[in-house]
């Protein structure tokens, strides 16, 4: 599909996975040039790797490019796209080229509602290790190689797997792994039946002689698995199992390590949170199906160095930690607050949060005003939109405002500024601030990285 083709220009380049895709087109000789809405430090490394990059639209990037690439945060509408159209220049989406780009490796692809960056980056921290030099295209910075992107000399290629707009159904992988099934992506799958349908797709796409890895704890009838999928979980019936649980350091767990019934090692994971046994136990999963040896599983696992964004220490004066994660799902935003309530132990646990999307928002209502229940308050930021247009009614004022009726203390803030002052003026407790949300949140977050007291 691509052999005719010399030059792309890339709508949304500054995305971690756009950025991503750009890099490895460039590795392979294609002329690339981007454009992205707002400037960023992932704008100025794709500059500073050669890489063509505006700010806004780029029509003369359309003029001169072979084909363009998109995302489906693109609208329709993009006065670039109408242009290409216009000049009959081909349009790709990122998962029609991730499936071109990835054809002719051994391809691993981590699918599910949450925990796909972590497991993606725990599998690649294992390969890594076990001198399996893999190339990795991870949604978020992995800290292990200071990247989103990491092109490696063998012929396994390890990615998330993003189910929204079913484009994870690009993907022929052989080695196929199902974390959780969960409503999300609400927006575009009509109900939880319709995303088991594309789930199902996913495991159909997997190649014959492939591994299908699931989840036995969060199993449900809906999702239809060969005979020799290998599961794992807790649970007792998971062929890779986690059993003798224990924290052995506040928010951190160990466990031992089974395969088909039998011992293989005694786990130390290194990030927080007791979610973060599934990803260990998934990651364990693919490297034990590529027969790589348990020493080398528990010694990878321990050099996994964590995902910007996903429980990120980001400010600790020895009174307050402030925490930022990619937490947007009420799930997610559970387990992030049951990990970080277990290192809070004298102050409050605050958290701050910027909802993502307002469908999102208005499907998930009723689960937002439960899933902060274990923190001790709640501040809200207005919703990021994303590729959205406002629906009436769902604001995050109007979140706020219900959860305070519901008893639990909550206030909003119009902006990141006045935010910011309020976490300031608390500074001299000892309280724990976890700032979650999967929007441009992040900015307030590291705006917290050069302060001293």
């Amino acid at each position: 599909m691509l052999s005719n083709l010399k030059s792309f220009y890339i709508i949304g380049i500054g995305g971690i996975s756009m950025s991503a895709i750009a890099q490895i087109l460039k590795n392979q000789g294609y002329e690339i040039y981007g454009a992205d809405a707002v400037k960023s430090e992932m704008t100025d490394f794709l500059k500073s790797k050669n890489i063509e990059v505006l700010i806004g639209n780029a029509p003369n990037f359309v003029e001169k490019c072979d084909a363009v690439i998109k995302t489906g945060a693109i609208s329709e509408d993009n006065s670039d796209l109408v242009l290409a159209r216009k000049l009959n220049k081909p349009i790709f989406s990122r998962a029609e080229i991730l499936r071109e780009i990835t054809k002719n490796y051994n391809l691993i692809s981590v699918a599910g509602t949450h925990g796909k960056t972590t497991t993606t980056g725990m599998i690649a921290s294992i390969l890594l290790h076990a001198g399996i030099d893999p190339t990795i295209h991870i949604g978020g910075i992995l800290n292990n190689i200071n990247s989103n992107l990491y092109i490696g000399k063998s012929n396994v290629f390890v990615t998330e797997a993003c189910e929204y707009k079913d484009s994870f159904l690009y993907l022929n992988s052989n080695t196929s792994l199902i974390l959780n099934i969960q409503e999300d992506h609400l927006d575009y799958f009509e109900n939880l039946d319709k995303i088991f349908v594309s789930f199902n797709k996913f495991i159909e796409n997997t190649s014959k002689d492939g591994n299908i890895i699931y989840n036995f704890d969060d199993y449900d009838n809906r999702l239809i698995l060969p005979e020799n999928a290998i599961s794992f979980g807790i649970k007792d019936g998971s062929i890779v199992q986690a059993k003798n649980i224990e924290e052995y350091e506040n928010g951190k767990y160990s466990f031992d390590l089974f395969f088909k019934g039998e011992f293989q090692q005694r786990i130390d994971l290194p990030c927080l949170g007791k979610h973060n046994i599934y990803n260990a136990l998934a990651s364990s999963a693919c490297a034990l199906s590529m027969e790589i040896d348990s020493i080398k599983i528990k010694e990878g696992i321990a050099k996994f160095k964590g995902i910007k964004r996903r429980n990120e220490i980001i400010y600790d004066n020895g009174r307050n930690l402030i925490i930022h994660d990619y937490a947007h799902h009420p799930s997610e935003i559970k387990a992030s607050i049951k990990a970080l309530r277990e290192v809070c132990k004298s102050g409050k646990l605050i958290v701050i949060f910027q909802p993502h999307t307002f469908t999102r928002t208005k499907a998930l209502f009723d689960e937002f005003l439960t899933c902060f229940n274990e923190c001790d308050e709640v501040w809200f930021l207005p919703i990021y939109p994303a590729r959205e247009k406002p629906i009436e009614g769902i604001t995050s004022e109007f979140l706020s405002l219900k959860i305070n009726e519901n008893g639990k203390k909550s206030q909003y803030f119009c902006d990141f500024e006045s935010c910011k002052q309020e976490i300031l003026n608390n500074m001299d407790s000892t309280d724990v601030f976890a700032i979650l949300g999967a929007g441009d949140i992040e900015l307030l977050a590291y705006s917290f990285k050069e302060l001293v007291f």
